[in-house]
């Protein structure tokens, strides 16, 4: 057993992309959420208009962050190359903070292109994915909340690695942002909120766990989470995450499994088939 590794966190960028699929209004006096992946909203689910506009509106949040990232991106380029060339210049006063320039467009830069990484068009078809470099991506987004909110995050490799999967990697990288903010929700006020990841291999699947030492899950959460088919979105899309993961997982071959730990708190546990 790889012994844990506490993931030390530092103020960066932080960001997330939400994508919405089909509307259809066809047949009904209120609108119908639809969906091209297997395992998740089948069709007719209702949602009211304040829903589809909260959907409609962070899919806009989305595209102009894209755009947006790319002006940040080029930006930066034109403050980082101008600071390696004033540290090129004989006599240079403060080389120090010349530095610390040309470092922090660096870390600034690559922020950056990770949330473009996860609001950009998806790729056609599955890749060899690797899960741990995606858990390193997820925390990398969610740094500087986790180190505002003084959350410990821990990561135990019970299994020695690789984790392979085939896989679409930014659903997959969805999965883990949306197990991660809700954690992070449920952490929310503690001085001493900590998150605990497990990577295994168990039976031909690669398992990934979110556990927090936060008050767990309500028998009502657990409940709306086995319901089917699920029940209507609201205006504020609360309960949509977990949802979202169950479908994606399934969709994948996998399965999801939400639980409340013996010691307290919550445990959500993610299985997709590994690579062979």
């Amino acid at each position: 057993m790889t012994p844990a590794q506490v993931w030390k966190s530092a103020p960066r960028t932080e960001g997330i992309g939400v994508r919405a699929r089909d509307f259809n209004r066809a047949g009904s006096t209120r609108p119908q959420l639809t969906c091209r992946s297997p395992g998740f909203y089948t069709p007719g689910v209702t949602a009211d208009d304040a829903a589809l506009r909260e959907i409609n509106r962070l899919v806009t949040v989305a595209r102009v962050v894209s755009n947006a990232t790319h002006d940040l991106n080029n930006m930066l380029q034109v403050i980082g190359g101008n600071a390696e060339l004033l540290a090129l210049k004989p006599g240079t006063a403060e080389p120090r903070r010349v530095q610390a320039i040309t470092a922090q467009t660096g870390r600034a830069a690559a922020a950056l292109d990770r949330l473009l990484s996860y609001t950009r068009p998806a790729e056609a078809g599955r890749q060899s994915v690797d899960l741990e470099g995606l858990i390193d991506v997820s925390l990398a987004l969610r740094d500087f909340t986790l180190h505002r909110a003084h959350i410990t995050v821990t990561i135990d490799r019970v299994s020695p690695a690789p984790y392979m999967v085939a896989a679409d990697r930014r659903l997959i990288l969805q999965v883990f942002l949306n197990l991660m903010l809700n954690a992070e929700r449920a952490l929310a006020g503690r001085d001493d909120g900590a998150i605990r990841i497990g990577l295994a291999k168990q039976d031909g699947a690669c398992v990934v766990s979110f556990a927090d030492n936060g008050p767990g899950f309500g028998a009502d959460a657990l409940a709306r989470l086995a319901d089917r088919p699920p029940p209507p979105l609201t205006a504020t899309l609360s309960g949509l995450g977990l949802r979202v993961c169950l479908g994606i997982a399934g969709q994948h071959g996998g399965a999801l499994e939400a639980a409340n730990a013996p010691e307290g708190g919550a445990v959500v546990t993610v299985r997709l088939p590994a690579l062979a």
